[in-house]
């Protein structure tokens, strides 16, 4: 009986999912809480699709971006979602192979696409001193932008703040001219009707492949390759078009 038993629990172990501690943003579409409050969102059904087919299982935990990177870095988080890949991060993270685009722009009121119509290009912006921009901190907005900001010249026109909400209210005020960031990222604020006819993308810059990132103080090259074989089959199956076009919308348009 005891050996028995003993089989049982070896079989339950082996076949039991692996749980990885996934940080997490709230940002619509890409990851929040829904009416029920369930986790929702673009990233949240390709991750939980790609952890499917891993055989891991996701404990899901919110919190800012900047603590997110801070916490990969000790461990205490395994994974974050649509991650770029820099050389800071490289430090104290492994990256997955791309799962899904994103774009960066450059976003502005619309009472003022006017006033700046002359601005087509990164080098136009750079010399237009007195345009300033928003970014969220710790977001990495791919290569393009990242020699941008990179640049002395646009170092005093950098405004840095944690969350959209205040980057919002702040190009509301006059105090920035545009923040960057996906436009899809937008949707919970057009869809509100004070904001829906209020911002305008000045300029799209490039698309990105964004990656999983995993803490390399928790985690193992082995679970990494894991997922990567994971990726891959996800995106050869139909699965992964039905879930990007789930969240297909409506963005705004220039």
């Amino acid at each position: 009986m005891y050996r028995l038993l003993l089989l049982w629990c070896l079989c339950c172990q082996a076949t039991a999912q692996e749980s990885l501690v996934v940080g997490w943003v709230n940002w619509q579409p890409f990851s929040y809480r829904n009416e029920q409050q369930q986790i929702r969102g673009l990233d949240i059904d390709l991750l939980n699709a790609i952890f499917q087919r891993a055989n891991y299982q996701a404990t899901f935990t919110e919190m800012p971006w900047a603590r997110v990177l801070h916490e990969l870095k000790f461990g205490t988080v395994q994974l974050a979602m649509s991650a770029n890949i820099t050389t800071e991060r490289q430090q104290y993270a492994r990256f997955s192979h791309p799962y899904r685009e994103e774009e960066t722009a450059i976003v502005i009121r619309r009472q003022d696409a006017e006033r700046w119509r002359g601005i087509t290009t990164l080098d136009q912006l750079i010399n237009t001193p007195d345009f300033h921009i928003g970014v969220l901190k710790g977001f990495d907005y791919g290569n393009t932008f990242r020699q941008l900001m990179a640049r002395p010249e646009l170092q005093p026109r950098l405004q840095m703040r944690l969350r959209l909400e205040q980057l919002l209210k702040m190009l509301q005020g006059g105090r920035i001219q545009g923040f960057i960031l996906d436009p899809h990222g937008l949707q919970e604020w057009t869809n509100k009707d004070e904001l829906r006819d209020e911002l305008h993308i000045l300029l799209r810059i490039e698309l990105t492949p964004v990656h999983l990132m995993l803490s390399k103080k928790s985690t193992t090259e082995a679970q990494l390759q894991r997922i990567n074989l994971a990726i891959e089959q996800l995106k050869q199956s139909p699965d992964y078009q039905q879930i990007l076009e789930r969240y297909q919308f409506g963005s705004l348009h220039p």
